[in-house]
């Protein structure tokens, strides 16, 4: 399971079983980006897909307010 812990306004660290992962970033365009702290080794689609879906959370009111504004 993927877990957030706010950090300061615009980032969050993300952790899997209690490891750090990286942190999700505010972008410019009001959406989060991941941000890995580490770079070595490989990424399964099993990960990539939880983190996915926890970024996918985090975006979701800022996404609805872009679509229902850009009607």
């Amino acid at each position: 399971m993927i877990e957030t812990n706010y950090v300061i306004d615009g980032v969050y660290a993300v952790y899997f079983n209690k490891k750090r992962l990286g942190a999700f970033v505010i972008q410019d365009n009001g959406y989060f980006e991941f941000y890995p702290d580490d770079l070595k080794g490989y990424w399964s689609s099993y990960a990539l897909r939880l983190i996915a879906d926890k970024l996918d959370e985090i975006n979701k009111i800022w996404n609805d307010h872009i679509k229902e504004n850009l009607k």
